[in-house]
Order: C-alpha cells, then structure tokens, then sequence
C-alpha cells in the first residue's frame, strides 16, 4: 500500500491540529476563541498578497533570470561562488520564510549546491535589510544594526558551511 499521499504533503496534518485545537479552544472559552479566530484571519488576508507576490517573483526568476538549469547551476552550483550569490539573493528578497521555499525547491533541482540554498533560506531570515532596516535603524540605532548585520552574514556563511560538511556526510538531497 502506497502512503506517499498520507506523508508527502504535511499541510492537512498541521490543518487537523489546529482545528482541533481551535475545537478544544473553544470548549474552554469561546469568546477568546472567536477573538483568536479573528485575529488570525485578519493575518492570513494581510500575508497571502506578499506570499502571492513572491510566488510571482520566483516564478518570473525561474522563466526570465534563470531560464534553464544550467543557468542556475552556473550561478549557484559551486559552493564558494553559489554561497556568495546565493547571500546576496536573498539578502534582497523580500517576504516571509514560506515564499522563498519555491525558489530553494527549484534551486536544489537544478543542481544548486546544499550550501547555497542553505545561504539563501538564512540569508533571506537573518540579513532581512529590505523590510527591516529602517524600523530597526530607527528603534535600536544604526551600531545595532550594523552589528546584526554582520552577525547575520557570519552566521549565514556558516550555516552554509555547515551544510556543505553535514551534507557530505549525510546526503540531506536528493531525498
């Protein structure tokens, strides 16, 4: 029997647990369930234009910037030079964890190198200048940010490190 259904997609999983735990919720207090519900609807319509335009973004990248694998595969298939473009790239995306999971997904098809979609996923998360400086400038003062920032690079560079020695051991891809 074939349960590739059951385990290769995990969002129905994630979907039954919180429904039952919105159903637990509300057995307990409905009000602050309602509340909860709301407020998390009220999110889903904020995130879902940016995760769409994203799409859109790594959708474009794929056809227009990268049109074939070797193009990618050119790019970000060594691990010094993939590593670095890699940082830079998502250095400038923009959007949640979530969108930039497409583009790591193609990436590593087309023969990327671990390390590099490794620096891409954490330099996307840890770097964020583009949606986060400003606020970030503005609250904690330029040194701060200065200091995260090269915080962010150090730790990207070695998570990708990492990835590459782990990956040498333990294949992490193809699954």
């Amino acid at each position: 029997m074939q349960l590739e259904w059951l385990f290769g997609s995990s969002w129905w999983i994630v979907g039954i647990i919180v429904l039952l735990l919105y159903v637990w919720s509300v057995t307990r207090d409905h009000d602050r369930t309602v509340r909860a519900l709301k407020r998390s609807v009220r999110f889903v319509v904020k995130s879902l234009p940016l995760f769409f335009l994203a799409v859109l973004l790594i959708g474009f990248m794929k056809e227009i910037l990268l049109p074939n694998d070797q193009a990618i595969l050119d790019a970000f298939g060594s691990a010094g030079t993939g590593i670095f473009w890699a940082t830079l790239l998502g250095f400038l995306l923009p959007g949640p964890r979530y969108a930039i999971y497409p583009l790591a997904e193609v990436m590593l098809a087309a023969g990327a190198s671990i390390g590099a979609v490794m620096a891409l996923i954490a330099s996307q998360q840890l770097i964020d200048v583009p949606e986060g400086c400003f606020i970030e400038i503005k609250y904690l003062g330029p040194k701060f940010f200065a200091a995260r920032l090269v915080i962010a690079i150090l730790t990207t560079l070695a998570a990708a490190c990492l990835a590459i020695v782990v990956h040498s051991i333990v294949p992490l891809w193809p699954p």
